[in-house]
């Protein structure tokens, strides 16, 4: 009998309280143990990151992931810097590896591995290398749209020389005012072109290590000898970006007429309200709907502006070219050959006005024919002569004319070119005219350039509300409970 009372003794400790509740401890801590245990694992496993932020400013652009999506061949990211310092780099360089199987990081202290340094000529901290098949790159930063290039470049290899045609009272290169255009020239080299002034006053032919031309809102006419030396050279399988503003180069407008393309005489007028929350006047309309093209497709329902710009459009069809429209303007808008401005209001004329939408670019191609080029001069009597003759009818063959012609100069000049997709839609011009179609994308954004565009009421509500109204506030509450206290 008392040996039943003793073992039953022993087996109550394990019904009181305190060793339910050790129980229930133990669980739980051997529970939050498991589970971050399972999270450490599928972390170092799997490396996904949630961008939360609305324009997706830490996120790979559409730019990047397509091209390392089209990775053929294996690429190594170099990082130099001191260990201590590798992470303020990491949190950008990591999401290539995430993005491909085909891109690894290798992060290198110079100090610790000066054979490497050494190796790779490394000067300084924080350089950035990028390597594939041998051939290296260097960024100029960690961040997205420098590495990006250095990617690209190594990629594709050879050099792009954009020439920008001027002595025509074209935008100037230099100039960094408003209505310059030194921030396309930047935004040019940045997308690895090398960027050449010409003067087709100066010189008889386009100069022939021109990947493209551009042609940024001459308002000067074109003479003829400049108009038969632009023609020459599209026509012999050249690129061009033509940009002509209103009431200008009459004589660029006839040229480009013979390609199928209709430059109207007109401006376009837009009082669109998205337009001024943007800051952008209703001389500056706006465009969302983008037809079905490579330089297009990518952007969606992205806003652009195009100030003072005159309707292109896709006119009379003439044989050899093919004309497609880009983009237009909302149907709100309106085309008016006879703008009239009095005391800062548009005096408007129903019988003179065009109802939108109102296309304002247009894409054309030419193959260009064999003959052109004289490839007929290069035959010979012999059969070598042959053969070479016949490599460069095959050469002419796969050339193709290319022009983009734009309404208006000045969504490219400094002032309008970081507004909306502006930026995205000139240098995707670019691409296309230079066959880089692969490189047609959205951009990287700056998460340091994010502009508050607010019209002069926003500015006086905002001004109300916090500098005076709060402050207000605060002043009348603690006034009211000092005065109930005492």
């Amino acid at each position: 009998m008392k040996r039943e009372v003793v073992q039953k003794m022993d087996w109550d400790w394990v019904k009181t309280r305190q060793t339910k509740y050790g129980a229930y401890s133990a669980v739980y801590v051997l529970v939050t143990i498991a589970i971050l245990v399972a999270a450490n694992y599928l972390a170092n496993r799997y490396n996904e990151t949630f961008d939360a932020t609305r324009n997706k400013l830490y996120s790979l652009s559409d730019q990047t992931e397509k091209i390392l999506d089209n990775l053929d061949r294996d690429l190594t990211i170099y990082y130099f810097d001191r260990s201590t310092d590798f992470g303020a780099a990491r949190s950008s360089l990591v999401r290539y590896e995430n993005a491909s199987s085909r891109v690894s990081v290798d992060y290198i202290d110079p100090d610790s591995q000066p054979e490497m340094a050494q190796l790779m000529n490394i000067r300084t901290y924080g350089t950035v290398l990028v390597e594939v098949g041998g051939n290296r790159e260097e960024a100029s930063s960690s961040e997205e749209e420098d590495v990006t290039n250095a990617i690209i470049k190594v990629l594709k290899g050879e050099d792009k020389n954009a020439c920008i045609l001027t002595g025509h009272g074209e935008a100037d290169t230099d100039d960094t005012d408003r209505d310059g255009f030194s921030g396309a020239q930047q935004a040019i080299q940045d997308a690895n072109y090398e960027t050449q002034v010409v003067s087709l006053q100066q010189e008889v032919e386009v100069p022939s290590d021109c990947t493209l031309v551009i042609l940024p809102g001459p308002e000067a006419g074109y003479l003829p000898p400049a108009v038969e030396t632009l023609k020459r050279y599209v026509e012999g399988g050249g690129r061009a970006l033509i940009m002509i503003d209103p009431d200008n180069s009459p004589a660029l407008a006839g040229m480009v007429a013979g390609w199928g393309i209709r430059v109207r005489d007109e401006t376009v007028v837009d009082f669109s309200p998205v337009g001024q929350f943007f800051g952008m006047g209703p001389l500056s309309p706006l465009v969302a709907d983008y037809e079905d093209h490579p330089i297009t497709d990518v952007m969606g329902n992205t806003a652009s502006f195009f100030p003072m710009s005159r309707g292109v459009d896709a006119g009379d069809a003439v044989s050899g070219w093919n004309v497609e429209e880009l983009f237009s303007t909302t149907a709100g808008a309106f085309a008016t050959a006879e703008l009239k401005v009095e005391d800062g209001e548009l005096i408007r004329d129903p019988a003179a006005e065009r109802e939108g939408p109102i296309t304002l670019a247009v894409a054309a191609t030419q193959d260009v024919p064999s003959d052109t080029t004289g490839s007929e001069e290069s035959a010979g009597d012999n059969e070598a002569d042959a053969d070479v003759s016949e490599s460069a009818s095959d050469d002419t063959d796969e050339k193709e004319s290319r022009v983009v012609v734009v309404g208006s100069s000045r969504f490219a000049r400094n002032y309008a070119l970081g507004r909306g997709g502006n930026l995205d839609l000139f240098l995707n011009m670019m691409n296309w005219l230079s066959s880089d179609e692969d490189l047609i994308s959205i951009r990287p954004k700056d998460p340091e350039n994010t502009p508050l565009d607010l019209s002069q009421a926003q500015v006086s509500r905002l001004f109300w509300i916090n500098v005076i109204g709060l402050p207000l506030v605060i002043v009348i509450f603690g006034v009211r409970v000092w005065w109930m206290r005492r």
